[in-house]
This record gives C-alpha cells, structure tokens and sequence, in this order.
C-alpha cells in the first residue's frame, strides 16, 4: 500500500514552519513560573464570589451574544470608541489571523525584529512576503527611516506597543509618519500599554482610516478568558467583520468581561503593584554583574548574559531550581525574558540568581 502523501495536502508555507512553542509544563509546586506575561496576582475572594454569582445563570445552551448592548455600553465608554468602531476576537492572536487573512499578497508585511513571534508565523502560513526591520541594539527602537524609499507597493505595520520581548516603545512620530502614507496599513498592539504611561492610539482611530489598534484584558489577570478587541475606521473594521467567524466568544467570556468592567477597581490596583514591583526588580537586576538589564514599560523585563561562556550552566541552573523564563535563539540567544511576579515570586528569583552569581561562575 502506498503512503500518504502529506506534502500533496498541505501547502509549504505551513509545511516549513515550526509550531508555537508553550512553554513546557511544570509542577506547580515549587516551580517559580515567570514566563507567559501573565499576571500572578490572583483576584480576592470575595470578587471571586460575586463573579461566581454573576455568570451563574449564563445561558450555555444558546450560541453566544457578542451584540450584547449592556457589554457594548461597557467597553464604548471604557475605550471612548463607538462599537461600530470595534469586532471581538479570541485573544489577539485570532485578530492578526483576521487581518492578515484579509490580505492582498502583494502587500508587504513588515515586522520589528525581534517582536512578538505570531506577526511572522500568521503572515508565513498566509504565505505573505515579510520584511524585517532589524531594531537599534542598544535603544531597540525603529530605524528613522523605516518606511522611506524602502519598500514600494503597499505594505502593512505591526508595532507592539510596547515592545513584546524588548519592553520600550516606538518613536511615535515614525509610527504617524507611516500613517500619513496612505499606501501602508499599521497595525499598533497595545497589549502591554496598562503597565506604561504612553497614551493609546485608539484616540486616531476617527483621524488615520489606515490604522489598526489591538486591545487584550489578558495582562492584567485575565489570559485565561482569551479576549481580545481591534479597533480600526469604517473602511477596515466593516471587512474584517465579513471574516471573522460567528460566535467566535464564548458566552462565559462575553458575560466575565461584563463583569470585569464593572468591578475593574481591583485590576488596577495589581496593575500598580505590577509596574511597582517592576521598578523594583529591575533596580535588583541592574545590580548584578552576569547580566544587562533593560528598562521596560511593560510586565516583563528583558535580560542579557553578559558572557556567552556562563550559557549552558545558567540554563542548566534555571531548570534544576524550577525557575520559568522565556528563552530566545537565533540573535536572541543570550537574552532571556522575565515576567514581573508578586513581591514574595521577584525576591526568590533575585536570591536565586545572587546565588547563581556568588557559586556558579
């Protein structure tokens, strides 16, 4: 009998790529988990009891009410934007499939290096062709002539705002100098901007019909609801809204955003505690000799080892203590991310790494 051919099947865009790596699963006791930007804060019970109370009587029979006027009335007035001006998505990621599926192919995708991974993986396996625009070393921001007598045709921008690993913002006047161009699309994500004091451009929407901004509660202590949001004018949200996919929110996200919304005093709250211990983790690990420590403005830190050498016996140190970061290759493959914890989770990785210091090297 002859085999199956998969490479018949399937096209190579998606033959040649690598799966999204999670993280590899731990046991929770002991471990030291700093890895997936999320936020260790968990909600106090008494919030969790009324959110219990809350979504109870949540119909799950029925298909999800995305049209809800009472969740609409909520996030209008949270982000100031009409919600003719704003689709759902099942996190961020289903939105930059949403976008880049709606493509032309030959619109040029140009991605920061390094960003966030799901700009180039989506726009791989829609078989679209990608620039990279390779970051300052030192500062990590954008070229000054990004976007000049570089790429002709159309082109679209994904600038994670903050940066996802580097943490810092973009120069903002490049980002509206891309804008003015009406033959680009840019995209700003601003997954991280609740831990920053930058303002949002979400307030460009009505100015700029070529800009798109992404939105994500998973930060700020709700990754586990996967919801997102892109805001964008008229010309681009009502095509986006022909793709996206029915019903794509479950009903019991759609009825804990609600209540979120409503009881947001605690979240921000922790978002102040994250930026706090933010700060404070990052003046500790300026302190310490084997790495260089990058300011950020986001819930994460980005680190360098000083010394290639020291690699594989830091590696091997992370894993025998449980400790969780996020490792990089390729260029990246002496830095490596940390997600900010609570107070008690920050004081045990600096001891861990002054022990590293004083012991392994």
């Amino acid at each position: 009998m002859s085999s199956f051919k998969i490479e018949h099947f399937i096209k190579n865009s998606v033959l040649g790529l690598s799966a999204y790596k999670v993280s590899e699963v731990v046991e929770p006791q002991g471990a030291l988990k700093l890895d997936a930007n999320e936020s260790n804060y968990i909600l106090s019970k008494e919030t969790r009891r009324r959110y219990a109370n809350f979504i109870k009587d949540t119909l799950i029979n029925l298909y999800p009410d995305s049209s809800s006027k009472n969740l609409l009335k909520l996030l209008e007035a949270f982000y100031n934007t009409p919600a003719k001006n704003f689709i759902f998505g099942n996190g961020s990621d289903e939105l930059i499939s949403i976008i880049l599926l709606s493509l032309k192919k030959d619109v040029a995708v140009n991605i920061p290096a390094p960003s966030f991974s799901m700009y180039d993986i989506i726009a791989r396996y829609n078989d679209l062709k990608i620039n990279h625009i390779k970051l300052d070393e030192k500062s990590f921001d954008l070229p000054k002539n990004t976007g000049i007598n570089k790429n002709s045709g159309n082109n679209i921008y994904f600038f994670s705002y903050p940066n996802n690993p580097t943490g810092n913002h973009f120069d903002r006047d490049i980002i509206k100098n891309l804008l003015e161009n009406k033959n680009n699309i840019v995209v700003v994500d601003e997954a991280y901007i609740y831990f920053s004091n930058k303002e949002s451009f979400i307030k460009y929407i009505p100015v700029y019909d070529n800009l798109i901004v992404l939105r994500t509660f998973s930060k700020i202590g709700l990754a586990g609801l996967r919801f997102g949001m892109l805001f964008a004018g008229d010309k681009l949200i009502n095509e986006f809204k022909k793709i996206k996919l029915p019903f794509n929110i479950n009903s019991l996200t759609l009825s804990s955003i609600e209540f979120f919304l409503n009881n947001f005093t605690e979240f921000e709250k922790n978002i102040k505690k994250t930026i706090s211990q933010r700060d404070k983790l990052y003046s500790a690990l300026k302190k310490l000799d084997f790495i260089t420590a990058y300011p950020s403005d986001a819930n994460f830190i980005l680190i360098m080892l000083k010394d290639n050498k020291s690699k594989i016996k830091f590696n091997k140190f992370l894993k025998y203590n449980k400790i969780i970061i996020r490792s990089f290759e390729g260029d990246m493959e002496l830095f490596y991310r940390i997600t900010i914890g609570t107070p008690a989770e920050n004081k045990k990785l600096i001891d861990y790494f002054k022990d590293f210091q004083e012991n392994m090297l």
